[in-house]
C-alpha cells in the first residue's frame, strides 16, 4: 500500500511537471513571432517605442502593435501574418474613435450586458473595433464597428447550448 501512494504521488509529480511544460511551450509558440513583428514596426514606421503587442484572428491573422513615435503620436500598427500579404496597416489613434467611446456607446446600447474585451480587429482590408460581451440573453456577441466612426459593420451572435 505504501509503494502504491508514492508511485501514485510520482505519477502526480510528473503529470504536473508535463503539463507545465507543454503550458510553457505552447505560451512561447504563440509569442515567438512577435520580435519578427516588433522589429518590422520598428524598422518600417516611424513608431519608436512599442507599448502593447496582441494577436487577432479574423479571416487572417494579424499582429497588433500599440505604440508612439518620436513626436509622441500614439499609433496601431496591423501586420498580417500571412505570407502573401506584407503591407503593413498603420492608423493615428488621433484619428479614431477612441476605446472608450466605443465603451460609452456599447454601454448605452446594452444596459444589461455583459463586456468582455474591445479590441483592435481588421476584416476586409478594414481596421475596426472588436467587442465581445454578453448579451441579456445570455447570448456571446462579436460586434465590428469602424475604429474611425463607430458604425457597425458586422455582427455575430452566438447562443448558448449548454446551462
Amino acid at each position: 500500500m505504501k509503494w502504491a501512494i508514492i508511485g501514485l504521488i510520482v505519477v502526480l509529480i510528473s503529470c504536473f511537471i508535463y503539463l507545465f511544460f507543454l503550458y510553457s511551450g505552447i505560451q512561447e509558440s504563440r509569442t515567438i513571432n512577435y520580435q519578427d513583428s516588433k522589429e518590422k514596426v520598428l524598422s518600417k514606421t516611424n513608431v519608436s517605442q512599442i507599448e502593447t503587442i496582441t494577436e487577432y484572428n479574423g479571416e487572417h491573422q494579424f499582429h497588433v502593435i500599440s505604440g508612439t513615435s518620436k513626436s509622441g503620436e500614439n499609433k496601431i500598427v496591423f501586420i498580417p501574418l500571412s505570407k502573401k500579404n506584407n503591407e503593413l496597416t498603420v492608423i493615428e489613434e488621433s484619428e479614431i474613435i477612441t476605446r472608450q467611446q466605443i465603451k460609452d456607446q456599447w454601454k448605452q446600447q446594452c444596459q444589461n450586458c455583459e463586456l468582455i474585451d474591445i479590441t483592435p480587429a481588421m476584416e476586409n482590408n478594414e481596421p475596426l473595433w472588436e467587442v465581445t460581451y454578453i448579451d441579456g440573453s445570455d447570448r456571446y456577441i462579436f460586434d465590428y464597428l469602424s475604429i474611425y466612426d463607430g458604425a457597425r459593420m458586422q455582427q455575430y451572435r452566438l447562443k448558448s447550448i449548454f446551462h
